[in-house]
C-alpha cells in the first residue's frame, strides 16, 4: 500500500489544529510541518511528537521544506495572514493572494501531482488562485 502522506503548508492556530486532529484520528503515516517560521515548525513538530504514543496508529511527523511535497497525496494549505480590525475582504485577499501565489508555486515546482485543500481566507478567492497557478484539474 502507498504512503499516505500529507502535507501541512502553515502551522497557525488553523494549521496545527489540522495537524492535532490527523494525529488522534489517524489515516496519516506522514506529517510534513512547512511554515516560513522555520523554529515555529520545528517546536510544532515535538511538541505533535510528544503525543504519538497516544496515537491510534504509528505516524512520522517533521518539520520540513516544500521538495517534501513531491510525494505526498495531499497538501494543505492554512497559511496566510488574519484580517485585521477594520480591514475589508478584498484587502486580505491582496495579500494572502501574494502568499498563496508564492506557495503554490513552491508547492509545484516539487513535482507535485496530488489534491491541494486550502482553508486561508477568503477561501474563496485562495482557492481560485490555488486553482490558477497549480494548473490542476479542478476535481
Amino acid at each position: 500500500m502507498k504512503k499516505r502522506k500529507v502535507v501541512l503548508v502553515g502551522t497557525g492556530f488553523v494549521g496545527m489544529s489540522m495537524a492535532y486532529a490527523m494525529l488522534n484520528r489517524g489515516g496519516v503515516d506522514e506529517l510534513v510541518l512547512i511554515d516560513i517560521n522555520k523554529d515555529k515548525t520545528v517546536g510544532e513538530e515535538m511538541d505533535l511528537s510528544h503525543g504519538l504514543p497516544f496515537a491510534p496508529q504509528k505516524m512520522i511527523i517533521k518539520a520540513g521544506e516544500y521538495d517534501e511535497c513531491k510525494d505526498a497525496q495531499v497538501v494543505v494549505i492554512t497559511a496566510g495572514i488574519p484580517q485585521k480590525p477594520g480591514q475589508s475582504r478584498l484587502e486580505l485577499a491582496q495579500t494572502n493572494t501574494k502568499i498563496m501565489k508564492e506557495i503554490t508555486e513552491n508547492i509545484m515546482a516539487s513535482g507535485f501531482n496530488g489534491i491541494i485543500i486550502v482553508a486561508s481566507n477568503p477561501v474563496d478567492l485562495m482557492t481560485y488562485v490555488v486553482a490558477k497557478v497549480s494548473g490542476l484539474p479542478k476535481n
